[in-house]
């Protein structure tokens, strides 16, 4: 079964109440328009609506990331806020936004753009099972842990806390990557490092990392992983 139209509306449903970053606009509606394409509605109170159609893949045959979407529509509204953008029109006069034909004038890159706040989404998105990554709900391994809660500690660095075998603890990873010292990229499967620590055939690793003078009111203990996972 065809699961394009699945995927992108599961990464881009986060702006359907909440503005693009920088701009007004939001996401009105979201709709298949052909085998390998889909159109996003970007409405706002304050300037004219714009349609934008995502293509699946390049027109060299490459699979366009789920997560690239994501920036380009960021870049996208705040180039139509600033008239900055060519553009056809729907039939209904509307401004039609051809992502493809942007990224082949050489107004986006084919980079997959990950911001703090895309990170922090990610992560707390995969160690919940969401359907996006998982097709699961309520924990990525629900035999295992179950996520009830979060804490951003600094830019660099999440406090996660899943109720498991240890109890309720607080395990802190990384948001950068130790050699690039740039964000993580989306997809680096923070539930595979987290389920790695908390298997129960594994009584090391994790107390290896506790600390033990750390004091955290919301967990029975704290383990510092940040350079592990």
């Amino acid at each position: 079964m065809d699961d394009f139209p699945a995927r992108v509306l599961l990464t881009l449903r986060r702006f359907i109440g909440t503005p693009l970053p920088g701009t007004d606009y939001y996401i009105r509606a979201a709709h298949r328009t052909g085998s390998d394409r889909f159109r996003v509605h970007l409405a706002s109170s304050t300037v004219d609506p714009l349609l934008v159609d995502l293509p699946e893949r390049w027109p060299d045959g490459q699979q366009i990331g789920d997560w690239w979407y994501v920036g380009a529509l960021r870049h996208v509204a705040q180039r139509a806020l600033a008239e900055d953008l060519s553009h056809t029109r729907s039939d209904e006069g509307l401004r039609v936004v051809d992502i493809a034909g942007l990224e082949a004038a050489g107004l986006l890159t084919r980079k997959s753009e990950v911001t703090a706040q895309d990170a922090l989404d990610y992560v707390i998105a995969d160690l919940v099972g969401d359907l996006l990554w998982h097709g699961a709900a309520a924990s990525a391994a629900p035999g295992l842990y179950h996520l009830v809660g979060f804490n951003l500690r600094t830019p660099a660095v999440l406090r996660v806390y899943p109720t498991c075998d240890y109890g309720t603890v607080g395990v802190d990873v990384a948001l950068y990557d130790d050699d690039t010292r740039q964000l993580r990229n989306v997809g680096w499967w923070a539930s595979a490092k987290l389920m790695a620590v908390l298997n129960p055939d594994d009584r090391e690793t994790l107390p290896a990392h506790r600390v033990d003078e750390a004091a955290d009111p919301l967990c029975d203990a704290v383990y510092d992983l940040p350079g592990w996972a």
